[in-house]
Parts: C-alpha cells; sequence; structure tokens
C-alpha cells in the first residue's frame, strides 16, 4: 500500500476516533433521565464509530511507522513519548467503553466520570498531535 493510503486512513481514523470519543464523554456527562436510553444510543456509537475509527489510526500509523522505523522513529524521543501517550489514549477510550457499558446495563456511573474522561481524551490528543507536528526531542 502506498504511504498516502495510510497517512489517510490514518488521520480519518484520528479525526473519528477523538470526536466521537470526546463527543460521547461530553454527552454522557449531561443529566438525562434513565428512560431516554441514552446509555444503550452512546454504547452503539462507541461500538460502531469510535472503536473502528481507533482501529483504523493504528493500522495506518503503524502503516506509516514501521517501514522506516529503525532508520528514522526509533531514533526520535518524540516519538517514543507519542507512542506512550497513544497507549494513554487507548486505555481511556477503554474506560469510557467500560463505563458505557456499565451505565447501559443499569449501574450507576457518575456523570462527572465522563466529563473527566471528556478531558482526558481531549488533553492526550492535544498532547500527542503538539508532538507529531512540532517533533520537540
Amino acid at each position: 500500500m502506498s504511504m498516502i493510503v495510510f497517512r489517510y486512513l490514518h488521520f480519518l481514523g484520528i479525526t473519528f476516533w477523538i470526536g466521537t470519543a470526546v463527543a460521547v464523554a461530553f454527552a454522557a456527562s449531561a443529566p438525562t433521565p434513565w428512560e431516554s436510553g441514552i446509555a444503550q444510543a452512546l454504547r452503539r456509537v462507541t461500538l460502531r464509530v469510535t472503536t473502528p475509527s481507533m482501529l483504523f489510526a493504528f493500522v495506518g500509523g503503524f502503516g506509516m511507522l514501521i517501514p522506516e522505523f529503525t532508520e528514522v522513529y526509533a531514533k526520535q524521543g518524540w516519538m517514543h513519548a507519542k507512542l506512550a501517550l497513544l497507549l494513554a489514549l487507548a486505555g481511556a477510550t477503554g474506560l469510557l467503553s467500560g463505563k458505557l457499558r456499565r451505565w447501559a446495563e443499569g449501574q450507576d456511573v457518575q456523570g462527572t466520570t465522563f466529563a473527566r474522561l471528556a478531558g482526558v481524551i481531549s488533553t492526550l490528543a492535544v498532547l500527542i498531535v503538539t508532538l507529531a507536528v512540532l517533533r520537540p526531542f
């Protein structure tokens, strides 16, 4: 596959992954009645959009990373920091999915939990993009 295909797949995946994760977390943090089915709807969005988008972002990113890893990226400190933050971002997305599952099953989940997750996901995304653009070290 061409490098440009991996790049587009990576950018498209990132956009939908971060966008839907933050939107779902903010929507879940708003006070809503249980009868509205909002928990099940947000969970479906996470399962059908956020998770596949995360996989697209990983495939595209690793498709660009692997061919040039030893010659270029293995020596770049910013890439190591970016990959570490990426793992934290994937973990935060998994935490969001788990909290949504619990909420959809009827367990009590605090709205502030979702608001915090939205902040964490947003902050990690900004840090990752900053590292990718500026390549500070």
